[in-house]
């Protein structure tokens, strides 16, 4: 028998305390690394609206039909690989943790040679929150990879596909998602395109209710657990619409709209982001063909969301959201 390798404990991974990844309280951001992150998150989160300016000014003038063609060719590359180490530990995510003074506190720690399923909310107008969280993955979790599932719509865009490959992201299917927990955890924003919609200053609003798919799989699959996750600030990142869109982008998996921040342009706010990791919850040995699956699905789903809705309800003072309710819809 070979000798079992260690399992790595990254210094800064501390269970039960909040802890700042990049940028402490009271301390500044340096200007260059605030230049670098306001640009590359504007062009990142921007890039649908570049895009249709380029397919706007590729009607009357000829280099942005160049330039076109040049971004759509990249669509022919394979997007490979699926979770690129080195990329998720480039500089420039560095910068983008320093803006929104990204913070994290774990209430467990998870077990490396276990397989989970992390479902996460809020998706908000744009889950900038859990594209970062995937940038850190790599740093706290080296031994036991997590992935994620994304909407298929991302992958049809250039440049956004590899990048959210990059990071461990395959599109949205059954099919990928089991592919996935064969070589790790998978994580899954529950809510989606639906939570686009359903920003409130006044209250945290998620969709949850009637989400089965995830906790079916979990239970196909037999994981040792799923996992509340709960990313403090993500809806107040941005501001979207107009609103009357929702239906046709739900029933297009794909995002109609604009995206706006600071001063109406595709910037973030600079919102603190406090990203929270519950306990794994069970999950029980069912066989798929057992007559009871179902209602061990629904259970489990709404064990889920109590898990979701105490997670909140148990840091939402420390994020400085004493009075702010959580609505599971």
């Amino acid at each position: 028998m070979g000798v079992k390798k260690p399992v790595f404990d990254h210094p800064s991974l501390k269970i039960g305390e909040r802890v700042y990844s990049d940028l402490q309280p009271g301390q500044r951001m340096p200007i260059l690394n605030w230049v670098v992150a306001v640009t590359t998150l504007a062009l990142y989160c921007g890039w649908v609206n570049l895009l249709i300016m380029l397919g706007v000014a590729a009607i009357w003038l000829v280099w942005p039909r160049y330039v076109l063609v040049l971004l759509w060719s990249t669509l022919l590359l394979p997007a490979k690989p699926v979770l690129w180490t080195a990329f998720c530990k480039l500089w420039v995510f560095k910068t983008w943790r320093q803006y929104f003074r990204y913070s994290y506190f774990f209430e467990e720690k998870l077990d490396p040679t276990k397989r989970y399923v992390l479902y996460e909310a809020p998706h908000g107008t744009f889950p900038i929150g859990p594209i970062v969280a995937g940038t850190l993955c790599q740093t706290f979790f080296p031994d036991a990879p997590i992935y994620s599932v994304a909407a298929n719509s991302v992958f049809n865009i250039p440049l956004w596909r590899h990048f959210i490959s990059w990071i461990g992201s395959l599109p949205a299917s059954k099919s990928n998602f089991k592919r996935l927990l064969d070589h790790g955890s998978v994580a899954v924003v529950v809510g989606g395109i639906a939570e686009m919609y359903m920003c409130n200053p006044k209250k945290e609003r998620i969709k949850m209710l009637g989400r089965k798919g995830f906790v079916r799989i979990a239970l196909e699959e037999q994981v040792d657990g799923i996992v509340p996750v709960y990313y403090f600030g993500n809806s107040q990142a941005f501001n979207f619409g107009p609103a009357f869109l929702e239906g046709v982008s739900r029933k297009w998996r794909t995002s109609l709209g604009v995206l706006y921040g600071v001063c109406g342009l595709p910037i973030p706010h600079p919102v603190q982001m406090y990203l929270v990791h519950g306990k794994p919850i069970p999950v029980p040995k069912v066989a798929k063909d057992d007559p009871e699956f179902e209602r061990h699905v629904t259970e489990l789903l709404d064990i889920a969301v109590k898990g979701m809705q105490d997670l909140y309800e148990n840091h939402r003072k420390e994020y400085g959201w004493p009075e702010k309710p959580l609505s599971i819809e």
